[in-house]
């Protein structure tokens, strides 16, 4: 709408606005603004719900560290195996076995497998090092009495996860050592401005492929409750928003993206808020599609909103909400004002 007609409508967006909300414009009759609470004014846009998850995510992505407790090991990673109750050049010759070395380096296979002396090949892929320290300790356990192992994580190598959906770098992200959920959003740019509010994570393992469903603005705001550490193979998706559209006697009427739970009152503010001038407070309809079914109307009474005697609606995807111009509104601010009588009578 171009900067001379914000605060106007012609008689062409009225009879839009006839068609949208099924002939409701007419036979308004002169609508009072709500008393007892302030109606829905013209306001600059509010801060971007998507900048406000970015800042929090890369503040929070500064802070957090995914334990090394939680890394699972991965083909090419390097581990220093020690043995911490034998000396060093330990032999067990006399049982045929050879000498025991109290510490060794070994890497992870392509197969997932560490080669051990006496042991032989070992599983330890998607083990964390405490699980791999348990499975040794059973192993040894038949050639040392009470063995403790020890396992370090020299160098990681060669592990992916998967970040796709409404971010700034969907692709394939290195594991170089433990990591958690805010960091890979973090590395992949934050989060778009199609973004929904929620990220999912899917992992498949030994029980099956499990899924997670985290909710962006407790995990930018809160992480310490919900960020999790990230696996190899990991999928992370942010799936896009919705879109609600806003018409009629608003600011900045037009589509605007569901990437967070708005009600309607928030929603009509995202739009510019309510042009008090115009519009028919009584008359607000939400216009929500079903699938297979005509759209349903909804019909609101924003007065009865604002004085607390009716819940504040949701906005849901594809909604299409219409504050409708009030014809007696329309007719004082059209002409009665451009001869002279200035003034509000509504």
């Amino acid at each position: 709408m171009k900067e001379q007609t914000r605060t106007r409508l012609s008689p062409a967006w009225g009879g839009r606005l006839v068609a949208l909300a099924c002939c409701a414009l007419f036979g308004t009759g002169c609508v009072a603004a709500p008393q007892g609470r302030a109606a829905l004014q013209e306001s600059p846009a509010p801060p971007s719900a998507v900048s406000e998850i970015n800042s929090a995510l890369t503040s929070a992505a500064t802070e957090s560290s995914a334990s090394t407790a939680d890394y699972r090991l991965g083909a090419e990673d390097l581990l220093e195996i020690t043995i911490f109750n034998i000396p060093e050049g330990f032999n067990l010759s006399q049982g045929g076995t050879g000498p025991l070395p109290r510490k060794i380096d070994v890497r992870v296979s392509q197969a997932g497998m560490i080669t051990l002396p006496l042991l032989g090949d070992v599983p330890a892929a998607r083990l964390t090092t405490a699980d791999l320290e348990q499975s040794l300790r059973k192993r040894y356990d038949e050639f040392l009495h009470d063995p403790q192992v020890g396992v370090y994580i020299k160098e990681y190598r060669g592990q992916q996860v998967s970040v796709s959906g409404a971010v700034g770098k969907p692709g394939m992200y290195q594991l170089t050592g433990p990591r958690t959920l805010v960091d890979l959003l973090s590395n992949a740019g934050g989060v778009s401005e199609k973004a929904g509010s929620q990220v999912h994570l899917y992992r498949q393992n030994a029980e099956g492929r499990q899924s997670y469903v985290i909710d962006l603005y407790a995990l930018a705001n809160n992480p310490g409750q919900v960020n999790m550490p990230v696996q190899a193979g990991d999928i992370i998706n942010v799936p896009v928003a919705g879109t609600f559209f806003v018409d009629g006697a608003v600011y900045r009427p037009g589509p605007y993206p569901l990437s967070r739970t708005y009600t309607l009152t928030q929603a009509l503010v995202v739009a510019g808020g309510v042009n008090d001038t115009l519009a028919a407070y009584s008359d607000v309809s939400i216009f929500r599609r079903r699938i297979g079914a005509e759209p349903e109307k909804i019909p609101i009474d924003l007065k009865n909103i604002f004085a607390g005697n009716a819940p504040d609606p949701y906005v849901e995807a594809e909604d299409v909400v219409v504050v409708p111009v009030s014809t007696a509104k329309y007719i004082v601010e059209r002409f009665i004002g451009k001869i002279g009588l200035g003034g509000s009578m509504f």
